[in-house]
């Protein structure tokens, strides 16, 4: 089967996620997050710059335009919305839905967005506890409760709510597998201990 991908759609994408995962997106962050070569990485942005969908700023990273960050949060919103019905309605594992999201982020209509966002009844957040951007939302941000080692001092466990699992892990179904069969998923109250 042919893979459906729209490689300015995917390069939108990851600069957003990179952004939401507080990670400066830069050309070498693209690199590794797609696997495509550090070239064809540079001519893609450079097309996309023509294009009016990202700005070079000069320490290099990369911000999207106001029509670069539409774009980008159309197909968030697609993408989050395809894994909530895959898993929620359909029910597709968990470890599979990114992958199969990832194909019909590209081909989903307006219309059928509208329709999912509906039947969906406006869920908030993926299945991976990421927010869903509203139609007019600006950019929203997942939590920003991380443990930090200062949560530690004087104890030898903690206990954390797992807030979300980022784009890297929900890529890999092996990796996301281990989690996930141990019940740690979005939610999922977890206690971690000093080593």
């Amino acid at each position: 089967m042919t893979e459906l991908i729209d490689t300015t759609e995917m390069y939108l994408k990851t600069v957003y996620e990179l952004e939401e995962d507080g990670v400066p997106p830069l050309r070498a962050r693209i690199v590794e997050r797609l696997d495509h070569s550090g070239p064809t990485v540079s001519q893609t942005v450079a097309r996309m710059e023509r294009d009016g969908l990202i700005k070079v700023a000069e320490d290099r990273s990369l911000e999207l335009t106001d029509e670069g960050r539409r774009r980008a949060t159309d197909v968030i919103r697609k993408h989050r919305l395809a894994e909530r019905l895959l898993l929620d309605v359909i029910g597709i594992e968990r470890r599979f839905v990114h992958d199969e999201a990832c194909r019909w982020e590209h081909v989903m209509s307006e219309q059928v967005e509208e329709r999912l966002a509906d039947i969906l009844d406006d869920v908030s957040t993926d299945p991976f506890g990421n927010p869903v951007p509203s139609r007019t939302a600006e950019h929203p941000r997942p939590s920003a409760d991380e443990v930090s080692a200062d949560r530690f001092a004087g104890r030898d466990t903690v206990t954390a709510v797992v807030s979300r699992i980022g784009e890297p892990i929900q890529a890999d179904a092996e990796i996301l597998a281990g989690p996930e069969d141990a019940q740690i998923v979005a939610g999922a109250e977890v206690e971690l201990r000093v080593s």
